[in-house]
């Protein structure tokens, strides 16, 4: 019988030494351990936390995102199809035959943020989207603190752009997103990996 069997492992970490690695930044650790007799090792690589709930649309819903869309598009929902996502196999679509239909903002709220300094970024790719006005954005307690224009090019083509410098205080609302205005008709696109991490 070739069939292979899972074996538990002990790790050698107590609580506090997980705890280390939580507050030790972005950096690798090594943890040894025993599995049916025999050393067992893994490496884990700590990266900054990531504040954007369902960040790369992989939950299957749009919550907690909100859509303003302004321009009435045809479609704009989550996409199950791994081809035209990023990472994972979901992403944002967006799609309308009209021309000036495709005109919204894809945004987030996210509130009780550690006061400090923060990163926002997103990427989009897409075509026949000609005259696209694209940029991400945050806000703070709903005043615009930065925004960095992006583009839609070609298909496969993933342009990724970030707004830094977000300095948030303790209790304040951290609006982050993107806008998408299209003047042709056809324009489409798809958009993932959402982040807001720590600049600390």
């Amino acid at each position: 019988n070739n069939e292979s069997l899972p074996i538990p492992v002990t790790w050698n970490i107590t609580d506090e030494e997980i705890a280390k690695m939580y507050e030790g930044g972005v950096k690798t650790y090594e943890i040894t351990g025993v599995a049916g007799g025999l050393p067992a090792r893994c490496v884990v690589s700590m990266i900054k936390f990531n504040y954007v709930q369902n960040f790369g649309f992989e939950d299957g819903v749009t919550e907690p995102w909100q859509i303003d869309d302004r321009g009435g598009a045809d479609q704009i929902y989550p996409e199950n199809k791994i081809t035209d996502s990023l990472n994972g196999t979901w992403h944002m679509h967006f799609w309308s035959a009209a021309k000036d239909t495709i005109d919204f903002s894809l945004y987030q709220q996210v509130k009780d943020l550690p006061a400090g300094t923060y990163r926002f970024s997103i990427s989009i790719m897409g075509g026949d989207a000609a005259d696209a006005e694209v940029f991400c954005y945050a806000l703070v307690d709903g005043t615009e603190v930065g925004r960095t224009p992006m583009k839609i090019t070609s298909y496969g083509e993933w342009d990724t752009q970030q707004v830094g410098g977000i300095t948030v205080e303790a209790g304040q609302t951290v609006t982050v997103g993107i806008s998408v205005k299209c003047a042709a008709g056809g324009a489409w696109g798809k958009i993932d990996d959402a982040l807001l991490n720590s600049e600390d």
